[in-house]
């Protein structure tokens, strides 16, 4: 799974017309797909916008779903979900940011996948951020209960959340971060707003954690969910990922400590978590997009113990890979793994908003994708993707085309055993999916959706927040 931290502007938007119904599952097991939330075997493409104004509330936030087809995600099929929804808990009130991430899971393995929404501005006067599990069935995402935090009070609760079975209990847990803390909250989660118990793993060395988000994924071969924390350690002034090994019972502190580039904050920093080289560990990959002279992926291997504590870098100048680093390009602003070309290996996205093309005056944008193979991740056959692409529309000299690969996700949505590329432009609006082939993604045949297309009216941040 992925996860990434950014900052939005304001946007706008409408409300939708609800998917059609379908035949329910034969059998109530968990989703193949966790983002099928309608259960017709086909993958949907859930969108956050945690600036969405919502009767007049200013960034009280929504989720676009676009329901997924044969063909991939229609544009003619799409739905609007907010906190005024009916049968959605809570309000849409100022601030609230209701979209800021969306994290999709079968959370209570019916067959059906659901959607963990956070809302981390939402307020009662005690409480604050919440996150809502957005219940999948035939008609679609129908039903909505929130989750606040188990313990502390105004502390920013659900900044970022990941969903595993950290347990091994086969129930699916949520790992919500807070400022300074970092939540277990244990399944089963129910539709009456009940959970499993709720542990604080904060780390016990005496270290001071300022979280900024968090990934899960297999790491080990246990076969147990793992997370990692990334964030600030004010009492050594450096980043740093503390990596938590799933196990019968739950995780416990203290984490492995991993260092990762700079000292200062890690806004905008990316991670993702996925098996490159088929070894059977997972590894984590971080995008460190103000790293270095035009930013940095750093890929730690996974061990039997976890991510190892020494990473190998990629930029733009490591060999094979396109282009030159350049100060500013912002590479690894997004990242997101999957398999574009049906080897077998999981291939790595990485997104350069600030990219720019040829001679162009523009910062145009360009998503770089990394091989996996037996050798594990590596800069050869690397290509890179953007608006001067052939079949990608739009043009990197005009500044109505910027910032492309400010978000990425790597999924197949039809099916052919090869992940699709979406790459938005969220600062204008705009949303790539470029098809997957033997040889990778590519323009030709790639889609353009933008709010209109969608009848969404005017949004400025459209795409900003892809599913992990």
């Amino acid at each position: 799974m992925r996860k990434r931290t950014f900052l939005l502007a304001a946007a706008l938007l409408a409300s939708g017309p609800a998917p059609l119904a379908l035949a329910a599952p034969a059998t109530a097991a968990t989703a193949k797909y966790a983002d099928d939330f309608n259960g017709d075997g086909y993958r949907d493409l859930a969108l956050g916008d945690r600036t969405a104004t919502v009767a007049g509330k200013k960034e009280a936030g929504a989720v676009v779903v676009v329901w997924g087809t044969a063909h991939g995600p229609d544009p003619a099929k799409r739905s609007v979900i907010t906190q005024n929804t009916p049968y959605i808990a809570g309000t849409a009130e100022t601030n609230d940011f209701f979209g800021a991430k969306v994290t999709p899971a079968d959370m209570n393995k019916d067959g059906y996948g659901d959607l963990v929404v956070t809302a981390p501005g939402e307020d009662d006067g005690a409480y604050r951020g919440t996150f809502t599990i957005l219940w999948g069935s035939r008609s679609g995402l129908s039903e909505g209960t929130s989750f606040r935090s188990p313990g502390c009070k105004d502390c920013g609760f659900a900044k970022d959340v990941a969903v595993g079975d950290f347990t091994a209990d086969g129930k699916p847990d949520v790992v919500a971060i807070t400022d300074d803390h970092v939540y277990v909250v244990r399944g089963p989660f129910t539709k009456s707003g009940s959970h499993g118990t709720a542990t604080n793993l904060d780390p016990i060395d005496g270290e001071d954690i300022k979280p900024d988000l968090v990934v899960s994924g297999k790491v080990t071969k246990d076969g147990t969910a793992d997370f990692a924390v990334l964030g600030y350690d004010s009492d050594t002034w450096t980043n740093r990922a503390w990596f938590y090994r799933g196990r019968p019972g739950g995780p416990t502190a203290p984490p492995r400590k991993i260092g990762l580039v700079g000292t200062g904050g890690l806004t905008n920093t990316s991670a993702t978590i996925a098996d490159f080289d088929k070894d059977g560990y997972g590894d984590l990959a971080v995008g460190l997009p103000d790293a270095g002279k035009g930013g940095t992926v750093r890929v730690y291997k996974g061990t039997s113990q976890g991510p190892s504590t020494s990473g190998t870098s990629f930029t733009q100048n490591t060999a094979g890979v396109p282009g030159t680093s350049e100060s500013g390009d912002s590479f690894g602003f997004d990242v997101s793994a999957g398999d574009t070309d049906g080897d077998g290996y999981a291939d790595l996205a990485v997104g350069a908003p600030d990219e720019v093309i040829g001679d162009h005056l523009f910062r145009a944008g360009a998503v770089t994708v990394l091989r996996g193979g037996r050798h594990a991740l590596s800069g050869a056959n690397a290509h890179q993707y953007d608006t001067g692409t052939p079949g990608v529309e739009g043009d990197p000299g005009d500044e109505n085309d910027a910032w492309l690969g400010a978000s990425v996700l790597l999924r197949d949505f039809n099916r052919d055993g090869r992940a699709e590329l979406v790459a938005s432009a969220w600062e204008i609006g705009r949303l790539h999916l470029l098809p997957g082939t033997a040889s990778g993604p590519t323009g030709t045949g790639s889609i353009l959706f933008t709010p209109q297309s969608l009848g969404l009216g005017s949004r400025h941040s459209f795409g900003a927040v892809l599913p992990d």
